[in-house]
């Protein structure tokens, strides 16, 4: 397993920005941007997963972990995560925040899969919204309980799942301490779980 600090910095005094004196943004990071829900398949364009295969944890640059968990992101451990999913990297900074980024095991099944499974049993999900995203399908939800026990603490959270094709979902997770305020998002967590989405469909595209 991988794993990484995201505040190891090694560059020339005139070129260190953000490596650990202050906040790497200048401003707090704007809300992404939503549309209304779109037909969950077919995919119109299918999102390109080959270098999220490859690195999982390379879909996030310093910056955007500063906008997701903390600012700046020195002590923001990275690290690939297999529970539950074929690929995915874990971000995580114990009461800042944590945010999983991953594609499923297959037997999640695709995002028209879990719109039926919405459909059958609503009452599996405390909050759920049909949307899309840079053109994608997706769906935002709380699961019900809307919290749950992990490491001796309470934690809540929201998933972002996104139709990356027809077949594939994206997942973004973000889930705190309870009574825990995320530095630039308050109580949001879904807030933050869309706003990754929006930060890595962006770079997946840009490559």
């Amino acid at each position: 397993m991988r794993s990484l600090f995201l505040g190891i910095c090694i560059l020339p005094a005139s070129l260190v920005v953000g490596c650990g004196f202050g906040k790497v943004l200048d401003a707090p990071p704007t809300r992404a941007l939503t549309g209304p829900a779109i037909p969950a398949a077919p995919v119109q364009d299918p999102l390109p997963l080959d270098s999220f295969n490859v690195d999982p944890c390379g879909v996030l640059g310093r910056a955007e972990v500063a906008a997701l968990i903390a600012d700046p992101p020195d002590k923001v451990k990275a690290e690939r995560y297999s529970v539950g999913y074929d690929r995915a990297c874990k971000w995580d900074q114990f009461r800042a925040g944590s945010l999983t980024v991953g594609i499923p095991r297959a037997a999640t099944g695709s995002l028209e899969e879990r719109v039926d499974q919405h459909k059958r049993d609503p009452s599996k999900f405390s909050h759920w919204r049909e949307l899309s995203i840079s053109g994608l399908p997706a769906v935002e939800q709380v699961g019900n309980p809307p919290t749950f026990e992990y490491n001796g603490s309470t934690l809540k959270a929201c998933t972002v799942e996104v139709g990356a094709t027809d077949t594939e979902l994206l997942e973004f997770q973000y889930s705190q301490v309870n009574d825990a305020k995320s530095q630039y998002w308050g109580d949001d967590r879904c807030a933050v779980a869309l706003k990754a989405a929006e930060f890595v469909i962006g770079n997946l595209r840009g490559r």
